[in-house]
């Protein structure tokens, strides 16, 4: 992008993030938030996503001390569908999608929509007029998930412990 749209990409990410804003902003984020409370949380992503997929799933499992796994179609659609097909009482699931996915992986991601039974199911539709917009879109929104979620369960974000505990165990060997 040039300088022109990469200002007026800033001016939309700003305005999304006023939006997700827990202070006063769409409540839609928080209600996903609250909703993703006690769960293990499963992010199906294309792979044109799949980084904001991955770095979603990092901040749930950092900040909100909880478990996410993220996972791209189609890849995911050759063995770890059948797991989704199981009880999924516990379990939530978040897909990523934008303009501009292959219809093939925008196929598999309605087909495990409409047919993988869970009690949570959200999409998030990642806005944007290109690639890097959207991606940058997700990670921005998704952080904001993360935090909200923490703050649900009570927890400091910023508290590491056992990434400490980890560094300081192998400082010693």
């Amino acid at each position: 992008p040039d300088e022109g749209d990469l200002a007026e990409m800033l001016v939309r990410l700003r305005d999304a993030s006023v939006q997700a804003d827990p202070s006063g902003g769409d409540a839609m984020w928080q209600t996903m938030a609250k909703s993703l409370v006690g769960r293990e949380i499963g992010i199906i992503s294309p792979t044109e996503m799949g980084a904001a997929g991955y770095r979603f799933a990092c901040q749930i499992n950092e900040n909100a001390n909880g478990f996410a796994n993220p996972v791209e179609v189609p890849e995911m659609n050759h063995n770890e569908i059948v797991a989704w097909q199981s009880e999924g009482q516990s379990r939530a699931m978040i897909v990523l999608t934008c303009e501009g996915i292959h219809p093939r992986s925008q196929t598999r991601m309605q087909w495990m929509m409409d047919n993988v039974e869970n009690q949570v199911s959200w999409r998030i539709e990642c806005e944007g007029e290109n690639l890097l917009e959207r991606l940058l879109y997700a990670t921005h929104v998704t952080d904001w998930v993360s935090i909200m979620l923490a703050a649900l369960k009570a927890n400091d974000p910023s508290e590491m412990a056992p990434i400490e505990s980890l560094k300081a165990h192998l400082s010693t060997v």
